[in-house]
């Protein structure tokens, strides 16, 4: 099992569309709450983690009486890459 790795999410809550730059390469990502995931990552404790093999985000936020907080998982679903089907005729 790959580990999680450290991202730095960039979040368009209006349309449920968060981005990651994973392997040198942004990747487009859909999110089905997007208020909720916004919402965690306002009270994140630690930097988000990204798991490839689960396509999830895991958020870590405060939760009284335990250090180490809560994690919150989000799970996302991968846009696929548009190929061009028009063709130039001329």
């Amino acid at each position: 099992m790959a580990p999680s790795i450290p991202v730095l999410p960039l979040l368009d809550v209006h349309r449920s569309v968060l981005e990651l730059r994973l392997s040198g390469t942004w990747q487009s990502f859909h999110v089905p709450d997007g208020a909720a995931l916004a919402a965690a990552l306002a009270d994140a404790v630690g930097r988000p983690r990204w798991d490839t093999a689960t396509s999830q985000l895991m958020v870590r936020v405060p939760l009284r009486g335990n250090a180490s907080g809560r994690t919150l998982f989000f799970s996302l679903i991968k846009f696929s890459l548009p190929l061009p089907t028009a063709r130039l005729v001329g």
